[in-house]
């Protein structure tokens, strides 16, 4: 039976079997494609089109459309028009270097000639101070321009379309409080300063709680899933104890989650790169549905491992290699990690097949068609 695009992810997220793998290109933050590598792609497949910057600082877009019904994607994401231009939309005030550009948060990001953007300057850096958190000049969850056009741009993709609808949530407490405050002393609050660090997150996430509310009063009845990534781990350990993310995350997320799924009917798609497992069950329990990226080169992430203790209580969205094999292998490597990654995390359903984060600017395209073409070729049930 042949299942439309919708129904084939949520079957993938409800851990059962679709008809066939679940394809993502561009239908979250963290599986989309640098700008750069999408128009490869379109020249090598003789696709005209447009290659529209959704993310300023990570370089990355919406793809083209001509090239999602190629591939036969089965996600669209929904985003804010404004992540396309925070000139138009926040009348930023321009940084004295020309490379330079801020964000609505107020961290300043420098853009080099090649590669990503990195952070030139972090608002809260320095000796904590609670008292400045209030006094800090926050965004404006109440702007209207924010959520601009959403509601028209879920309503049409729910409504004359059969693909899943992908609902983007603010980025939460762990990676904004990194970029606001600065690694360095990020990582000494965590240790030393918890009181600190606490106000600043739980700033963070009523923010975030406002713009939820606004954002699911436009599109929270037309979407079938909503993406949450805050990154948690490098790629030998957690940034922090198992203990401390219990702790002192945990709760917070759990608030994000329950808000998702009171506000709507969607599934939570949750993204951090890295060395997550010890905390897997955590998110089991507080209502993670399917986890991206799926980093199966970090410590304790094999395939075989994730599918043998996860299997059937968290979908695996992502898995191919966005590191070596896409960059460095073959196709022929390719199709032999799709394949082997089809065989393992998409046994029994339970998977939504994408790349380890966003195709970066050295993945030839012959490697991204070799992807989805061996997807298409063992990818049915």
């Amino acid at each position: 039976m042949s299942l439309t695009h919708r129904e084939r992810v949520l079957r993938a997220v409800n851990h059962e079997e679709p008809d066939r793998m679940p394809l993502d290109l561009g239908g979250t933050y963290a599986s989309s494609i640098s700008i750069r590598a999408h128009q490869r792609l379109m020249q090598h497949l003789g696709i005209s089109g447009e290659s529209a910057v959704i993310r300023k600082w990570a370089s990355v877009v919406r793809p083209d459309e001509a090239l999602l019904k190629h591939f036969d994607i089965d996600t669209r994401m929904v985003v804010p028009r404004y992540e396309a231009d925070w000139n138009e939309y926040w009348k930023l005030a321009p940084m004295p270097d020309a490379g330079e550009f801020q964000d609505d948060w107020g961290v300043v990001w420098r853009k080099p000639e090649t590669g990503h953007s990195f952070i030139s300057e972090h608002p809260f850096s320095g000796e904590p101070d609670i008292d400045g958190i209030e006094r800090y000049s926050w965004p404006d969850p109440d702007d209207p321009k924010r959520y601009d056009g959403l509601r028209d741009q879920a309503k049409e993709l729910k409504e004359n379309t059969d693909y899943a609808v992908v609902g983007m949530f603010p980025r939460p407490i762990v990676s904004l409080s990194q970029f606001l405050r600065g690694y360095e002393d990020w990582f000494v609050d965590m240790a030393l300063n918890l009181e600190f660090m606490e106000a600043l997150m739980d700033k963070i996430l009523e923010i975030d709680l406002k713009i939820g509310k606004h954002l699911f009063d436009e599109i929270g009845k037309y979407v079938d899933l909503v993406f949450v990534h805050d990154d948690l781990a490098t790629q030998e350990n957690l940034m922090f104890s198992p203990d401390t993310y219990r702790q002192i995350v945990k709760p917070r997320h759990q608030k994000i989650f329950n808000f998702i799924k009171t506000h709507s009917d969607a599934k939570v798609i949750y993204h951090t790169d890295g060395a997550i497992y010890p905390i897997l069950e955590d998110f089991i329990e507080i209502g993670v549905d399917a986890l991206n990226p799926v980093q199966t080169s970090a410590k304790g992430m094999d395939s075989e491992t994730l599918l043998r203790n996860f299997g059937g209580r968290l979908c695996f969205w992502g898995g191919i290699d966005t590191q070596h094999t896409l960059p460095k292998g073959s196709p022929e490597d390719v199709k032999r990690e799709v394949e082997s990654q089809i065989r393992t995390l998409g046994k029994n359903g339970n998977y939504v097949l994408s790349a380890v984060h966003n195709i970066q600017d050295d993945v030839p395209p012959e490697n991204i068609v070799a992807m989805f073409e061996a997807a298409k070729k063992y990818g049915n049930y």
